[in-house]
């Protein structure tokens, strides 16, 4: 079904196990305590309870800020011209429906699902750019579509618009010039905006609801995968979901847009990545990123002989932090530290107060003094530090790593 095979299931399945994998065998080391990164990344299947509580949040505000506003719904199906279609539907003698080849099908890479998909996605922005919709104000005019399969795979799309009463016929009427085809269709009269959008939603969600594993996954969550379709988007009414996901949902989606709006809150954007690094209002902050260190990464799966190749893996990071931090501390977490050169001032001087400086190599911790004396920050213990060199006899020199100077 949905034009899904054999083989593109075990290849999804294999594709999905690697990632579940991935995600759950890496972590954050946080407050002492090892989490994995399954715990903060979700998707329409990884965690797909946060994805679908956030989906129907975002419906829900959408469709309170169009009532509060007063704008009135617009629901529309489109849908593509034949030659899009690998298959019709055909009524039988009999009654019964039944797909069969589609003879105006083209074959090629300019009429495949993804193509389709993004054909109906270029006519969305066409809607949204059309003189009518342009004379309403933007705060005026919303809109959220969804992507759904044919039985035969090709790719069709649900638009629900709001935009004020008295402009209502106008864009009906730019929504009906676009159509592709005799089978696009456009309501005016809905009762519930957001239940009448979430059916179609839901409906390509229900394998994912009811009992998300790998082995129940249904045709139309592979369709999805396979095709890199998103099952859903929207217009830029509200604040960024990078924003908004930050908070963990602590600020309403409508409230969190109003006080950005309005200037009361504030977010910094790292000029390089382009990714929020702090969040705060008027009272203080709301987030700010940490850069937290990486615990070693463990797929196993990537490896030709996965025990030997990992045990070898941890005894050359064992060997290296004895010779760092010295031969006792073994319990120390395997971390891929930054840089200490790259180290912010905060960074680095944390990092200098947490050496042991008794079993330390001097010439790791004399680097690393030069470098605080090249920002100005004079922050040492000045208990032995090569400041202290003339006390060390020359077997402290050799347990340290140091060449012992003859003269």
């Amino acid at each position: 079904m949905y034009g899904i095979t054999e083989a593109d299931k075990v290849f999804l399945k294999n594709k999905l196990e690697n990632q579940k994998r991935y995600l759950d065998n890496n972590f954050l080391y946080i407050n002492g305590k090892n989490i994995p990164y399954s715990h903060f990344y979700f998707s329409s299947w990884h965690n797909s309870n946060r994805y679908i509580a956030e989906l129907n949040n975002r419906v829900s505000s959408l469709n309170d800020y169009a009532e509060k506003e007063g704008l009135k719904p617009i629901f529309a199906v489109l849908t593509l011209p034949s030659e899009y279609h690998r298959q019709k539907m055909i009524t039988l003698k009999s009654g019964r429906s039944k797909l069969v080849y589609n003879k105006k099908y083209i074959n090629d890479d300019k009429h495949s699902v993804k193509s389709g998909s993004n054909k109906l996605q270029f006519l969305v922005r066409s809607i949204m750019n059309s003189k009518h919709f342009r004379n309403i104000p933007p705060k005026q005019r919303c809109y959220i579509s969804t992507k759904e399969p044919h039985l035969d795979g090709t790719c069709h799309l649900n638009l629900l618009v709001f935009v004020p009463e008295e402009y209502l016929n106008d864009c009906v009427s730019a929504i009906k010039s676009r159509f592709l085809d005799t089978h696009s269709k456009v309501e005016t009269n809905i009762n519930n905006p957001t239940a009448y959008i979430m059916k179609y939603i839901f409906k390509t969600l229900d394998d994912l609801r009811q009992n998300p594993e790998l082995e129940n996954l249904t045709d139309i969550t592979f369709w999805y995968l396979k095709h890199h379709i998103r099952h859903f988007t929207m217009s830029k009414t509200f604040v960024s979901l990078e924003i908004y996901r930050k908070l963990n949902g602590r600020i309403g989606l409508i409230s969190l847009t109003k006080n950005y709006n309005k200037g009361l809150i504030t977010v910094i954007i790292d000029p390089e990545t382009k990714k929020p690094v702090q969040i705060f209002d008027e009272f203080g902050e709301l987030w700010q990123k940490i850069k937290i260190p990486k615990v070693c990464n463990n797929t196993p799966y990537k490896m030709n002989d996965k025990n030997i190749s990992k045990r070898f893996k941890e005894l050359q990071l064992l060997n290296y932090i004895d010779e760092l931090f010295g031969s006792d501390n073994k319990n120390i977490k395997c971390l891929n530290r930054i840089p200490i050169n790259r180290m912010s001032n905060f960074e680095l001087v944390n990092y200098y107060h947490n050496l042991d400086l008794e079993n330390i190599n001097l010439q790791h911790l004399g680097y690393v003094e030069n470098i605080l004396l090249e920002r100005d920050l004079n922050c040492f213990t000045h208990i032995n530090t090569p400041h202290d060199l003339n006390n060390l006899t020359a077997n402290d020199f050799i347990k340290r790593g140091l060449n012992v100077n003859p003269s």
